[in-house]
């Protein structure tokens, strides 16, 4: 008779409540992690992933109670106070938000707080620093990450960082909030394979995602969640099997089940955009930028020099590797980051290079969807006065005509009147991303500048964002530059193509010639191809 292996987290069934709310965030659910097992959990956004990896550990959000039973290595996490509580996480269980940046002291070097976290579970400071740079290796960073601060990191690289602080406490259990968001699929695969060596060694991971590759990839069972319920589970090669999952033997998988994986075939089949159609709106040349370069102090190119059109209509996509350049060249572009030489134009007048010195209709004319939505909205206001803002100030609208085109734009992308009505700590990642997404679109800009604005966005939603988002920039003739990882998205979305590495252009043309030549074909659900075994 073999010994069962015991739990490293064992939730028999947990509950959460936000005042106000007209069901439960999590209603009775249950999940256990063992050793060397990777337990996934999907689901369409809001359903309740996020809230479930917080209760997994004993906590939650602001405003958000708990009930039920969280067991960690025995330990009943609910029934100690809160100061008890962190110290029976410290070194048994580790955390990895959805957004990274709220794990990462701005003022504080990568290896000062790697090194303090390894102290959890390491003497003596060899031994400390040895751990933190084994952790930032198992993350894909080199060591001269260790003397960055975060702000001088790109999106993916702050991503790895907040894995490397989970990593080097040395827990046994690994929380993962969306993993792979901001990472190239290159980067995705050195993650998969990571998680695996980790579970050979005996970790346990939970893993809280909306790629489903990436959970094909690396999980034993997937949860499958919808408006807070756990409505299906199994073996992921029968849930999200390579048939589809919408059968597993005479078993007919539930409808959220067969949604999200409907919804990823059809975002693989969708055809690249129509050339766009001469507009008449503008008379100009739209949105150019003309020898743009930024430099670190050391006097390296951060990206650079770089010049790009982006006529009335255009899309384009910007693709790199992870700290390629992408981001700092879409921030000139906005006037968020200060480019060292170079100018960027709209209709022929250039811009100020800082947005504090744009007027307001300045301002409209290039609109930024960064990668980290939640740093761009306030707090304490409900979102939907924070939408209609952008109309108001940039148009000139009443505060009712801009209400009412800031709700019609979020339906399309499919948020509810009731979602918009909430405060941004009530909303998931990807509900704040589409958010941010309707601020963006409601300016009517010349140039809409996307950044990974699909990474935190279910399989349903990304293909409504893909679907609607033509439609959405034909009226006023905005041109598109999509930064993204996302290739079905980006060859639905967009006809023209520019690759950079190092901050400089290396390809350029129609999107499929730009491509590498292994990543140009129709998408399909696959594995990363890291095999996992049970």
């Amino acid at each position: 008779m073999t010994t069962p292996v015991p739990e490293l987290l064992d939730v028999p069934e947990i509950s959460a409540y936000a005042e106000g709310a007209p069901r439960p965030l999590l209603d009775r659910v249950g999940i256990t992690v063992r050793p060397r097992a990777v337990v996934a959990v999907v689901g369409p956004s809001g359903s309740g992933k996020t809230t479930l990896g917080l209760a997994a550990l004993g906590a939650a959000r602001s405003g958000i109670e708990l009930d039920g039973q969280v067991l960690l290595q025995g330990m009943d996490l609910l029934r100690l106070p809160p100061a008890a509580r962190a110290r029976g996480r410290a070194g048994r269980a580790a955390h990895l938000p959805q957004h990274p940046e709220t794990v990462l002291d701005p003022v504080r070097r990568v290896g000062s707080a790697l090194t303090e976290l390894a102290g959890l579970g390491q003497d003596g400071r060899a031994r400390r620093r040895a751990a933190a740079e084994r952790a930032l290796t198992l993350a894909g960073l080199d060591r001269h990450v260790l003397r960055r601060l975060p702000h001088q990191l790109s999106g993916g690289q702050q991503q790895r960082v907040a894995l490397a602080t989970a990593l080097a406490t040395g827990a046994r259990l690994l929380v993962l909030d969306e993993p792979t968001s901001g990472l190239d699929t290159a980067l995705a695969q050195e993650l998969a394979g990571t998680l695996r060596t980790l579970a050979d060694t005996g970790t346990g991971v939970l893993l809280l995602s909306h790629d489903l590759p990436f959970v094909r990839a690396t999980s034993d069972r997937v949860v499958v969640l919808e408006r807070g319920r756990a409505v299906d589970a199994g073996p992921t090669a029968d849930v999200l099997g390579a048939d589809g999952g919408a059968r597993s033997g005479r078993v007919v998988r539930p409808r959220a089940t067969r949604e999200l994986l409907t919804a990823e075939v059809e975002l693989g089949r969708c055809a690249p955009p129509d050339e766009p159609a001469p507009v008449t709106k503008t008379a100009g040349a739209g949105v150019t930028a003309h020898h743009v370069t930024v430099r670190r102090r050391s006097g390296d190119p951060l990206t650079g020099p770089l010049s790009m059109a982006f006529p009335p209509g255009s899309s384009t996509a910007l693709l790199g590797a992870s700290g390629s350049g992408k981001t700092t060249f879409a921030r000139v572009l906005a006037g968020v980051t200060r480019p060292t030489s170079g100018e960027v134009r709209c209709d022929g007048v250039i811009l100020p290079p800082r947005i504090d010195r744009r007027t307001a209709g300045q301002r409209r004319l290039v609109q930024y969807v960064h990668q980290s939505s939640a740093d761009s909205f306030e707090t304490h206001r409900p979102v939907l006065v924070q939408l209609a803002d952008t109309g108001r100030l940039l148009r000139r609208l009443d505060t009712e005509t801009a209400t009412a085109e800031a709700i019609d734009v979020a339906r399309v992308l499919g948020l509810d009147d009731r979602t918009l009505l909430r405060t941004p700590d009530r909303l998931s990642g990807g509900q704040l991303q589409r958010c941010a997404l309707v601020r963006a679109l409601t300016a009517r800009p010349a140039l809409l500048v996307c950044d990974e604005v699909t990474s935190a966005l279910d399989t349903v939603s990304r293909r409504r964002v893909v679907t609607a988002l033509p439609e959405l920039l034909a009226p006023a003739g905005t041109a598109l530059l999509f930064l993204s990882h996302d290739l079905p998205a980006v060859r639905a979305l967009t006809t023209e193509a520019v690759l950079l590495d190092a901050g400089r252009r290396i390809r350029s043309g129609p999107v499929d010639a730009v491509l590498p030549t292994d990543q140009r074909g129709v998408h399909r659900p696959a594995p990363l191809g890291v095999r996992r075994t049970t």
